[in-house]
């Protein structure tokens, strides 16, 4: 990972004169501007209702895989453009697979990483040719909001694609059936692959707009219940596209309306849907201290701490740019 500071100076050293001040700050860390919602519609394919898991509940999981993707995007430095200062971001990313060897021991078996320099479009013109150089698609110098705000949605991107590789790179490879559970939805994963996605956040209502008794009862469901399987039809640019099939699951008790509440998207599995909610279940105990820990599993919790430990830390980052300010 050490790529990204060799192209922050390499950028700098084609563009010093114009590089104004060094800045640090966290993108992460800022608040989200209002994204407008995708239009969507839902059909059940179950009744529609909630569903209790099991009755006789075991604590057995049949997972095997697990993955999950992290980002550091930070303000790096200010290019001085037609009298405007203009933020320029540093994007690192990296995406992991774990497999489960031992009840509580997991091993690497796929990853990948990558950094870039985010510029806005005015800026990329003119570095177009540098290694590392990520048009934003930022056109407004004086609009700093859509500046910093295409920084991140162009950083978020940036991950997700890398995901993807992954993802596709080990399931061309591998010989087992077993699903991979994936922290997030399944936005451009095929619909043929055996893929479980985890969704710990809310925003968009799916069960709301035809079957809002339904979205009710998701909300107050006790916990190992579930939702019924409804299929998600999503308006994008090209048209329609369909994506996996989604259910709601409560892993644990509901003291507010979405603790323990996830989204579960799910590609063709091996399994019946009870008994995937039951492995979800039965992976549902975290580390103290984890975020979103009531809608998080343990597999990917430790995906995602080994990856922090191979991506440099926002400290790290900003301590390696002032050494590099200081050598100049």
């Amino acid at each position: 990972m050490l790529d990204w500071f060799d192209r922050a100076r390499g950028f700098r050293s084609r563009f010093g004169d114009k590089l104004t001040r060094p800045g640090f700050e966290v993108l992460e860390h800022v608040e989200p501007e209002e994204v407008a919602l995708p239009k969507v519609e839902v059909e059940a394919v179950e009744i529609p209702g909630i569903y209790r898991v099991t009755d006789s509940y075991r604590g057995e999981s049949g997972f095997r895989f697990f993955m999950d993707g992290v980002q550091r995007t930070v303000l790096w430095h200010y290019f001085s453009y037609d009298g405007a200062q203009i933020p320029l971001y540093l994007h690192l990313s990296g995406a992991c697979i774990i497999e489960r060897v031992k009840p509580d021991k997991f091993v690497p078996v796929e990853a990948d990483y990558r950094s870039e320099i985010l510029v806005p479009r005015f800026v990329y013109e003119e570095a177009s040719d540098i290694e590392g150089v990520v048009d934003t698609g930022a056109e407004k110098p004086w609009d700093l909001g859509e500046i910093r705000g295409r920084a991140k949605v162009a950083s978020r991107a940036l991950r997700q694609e890398l995901e993807l590789e992954v993802i596709h790179r080990f399931l061309s490879e591998r010989e087992s059936e077993a699903p991979l559970v994936k922290d997030g939805n399944l936005i451009g994963v095929p619909r043929d692959m055996p893929v479980v996605g985890l969704i710990k956040t809310h925003n968009t209502l799916y069960l709301q707009g035809k079957y809002p008794g339904v979205q009710r009862m998701v909300w107050s469901m006790p916990q190992y219940y579930r939702s019924n399987v409804f299929t998600i039809r999503q308006l994008e640019s090209r048209g329609w596209s369909r994506r996996a099939n989604s259910f709601y699951l409560r892993l644990h008790p509901p003291s507010e309306p979405e603790t323990g509440l996830i989204r579960v998207e799910h590609g063709p599995l091996q399994v019946p849907i009870d008994e995937l909610a039951s492995w979800l279940i039965a992976e549902r105990y975290v580390i103290s201290g984890c975020s979103r820990w009531d809608r998080q599993i343990y597999p990917v919790q430790v995906c995602e701490d080994y990856l922090r430990t191979q991506l440099p830390s926002p400290r790290i980052i900003a301590t390696a740019l002032h050494s590099m300010e200081a050598t100049i």
